[in-house]
């Protein structure tokens, strides 16, 4: 008697087999699942009353089972980097805010199959992933006290069966973080109004100018423990000889030279945010 295993396998081969020659049955072969990287910049940014965000991530993907998602086609790390990087705007003059990302899995659990030789012939839930999201932004005041403290957590499930191909697999994951990333109860939504609702007194209101851009700083932290990339030597600030400037041309008789000056700085306009 052959066992059971054998037999699901057999199935399983099968059933790939005759997708790939219904694929392929016109010449051509299934395009690679090449997934539009994220993008948050249309949504309303959350300007900061500080002078530096940092993001840091705080989650290292284990990279192995039940983890699956660093074999996603964009892992959800990269989505929240995205996000924070989009959204979190510094436009104050002191303190620092910290963005970091404290969770983005995707894990995968083998489910119990029924028996019998009915369980052959038909398909059936093989596999449940679930999807965790959360992020942590805290505010510091220039003497580092805390000045708040917000948090978003996000997630989802998702069953499939068994037969599944692993590109379908790959476009469900990728589903999966869109929607847990776009949607009305998605991360972007619960982020913000976390940060709103926490956070009201630092937040800068619409329409305000940003103070000083040159002296604003946004830093990206690496994992904890991991070894930050080595600073460039600055040059040597000591004294140098300057040439003497140039005599300023004399104004020509009967004329009075008009008011001088350079043009002065502006302030950096924005565009409104379309939802």
């Amino acid at each position: 008697m052959i066992p059971l295993r054998m037999v699901r396998a057999l199935r399983s081969a099968v059933i790939a087999a005759l997708a790939l020659l219904a694929a392929c049955a016109d010449g051509t072969a299934p395009p690679p699942f090449a997934p539009r990287p994220p993008d948050y910049t249309f949504l309303t940014p959350l300007r900061l009353d500080v002078a530096q965000v940092e993001i840091v991530e705080g989650f290292q993907p284990p990279r192995s089972a039940p983890n699956v998602d660093h074999r996603m086609a964009i892992e959800p790390r990269a989505a929240l980097l995205q996000m924070a990087r989009d959204r979190v705007q510094s436009w104050g003059r002191e303190g620092s805010a910290t963005v970091t990302i404290t969770e983005a899995s995707l894990t995968e659990e083998r489910l119990a199959r029924a028996s019998g030789i009915t369980s052959l012939f038909v398909s059936q839930p093989s596999e449940r992933y679930t999807l965790a999201l959360a992020v942590v932004l805290e505010v510091r005041n220039a003497g580092g006290g805390t000045n708040g403290r917000a948090e978003a957590r996000i997630s989802r499930t998702r069953t499939v069966n068994d037969d599944v191909t692993l590109a379908q697999r790959e476009r469900i994951w990728d589903e999966m973080l869109r929607a847990a990333m776009d949607d009305a109860q998605g991360m972007n939504v619960e982020f913000e109004f976390q940060v709103r609702r926490a956070l009201r007194s630092v937040l800068v209101a619409e329409g305000t100018p940003r103070p000083n851009p040159s002296a604003v700083e946004a830093q990206e932290l690496p994992p904890p423990g991991a070894q930050a990339p080595a600073r460039q030597p600055s040059p040597a600030s000591g004294p140098r000889e300057l040439a003497p400037a140039p005599p300023a041309p004399a104004a020509p008789q009967g004329l009075v030279p008009g008011p001088g000056g350079t043009p002065g700085m502006g302030t950096l306009g924005t565009l409104p945010a379309q939802r």
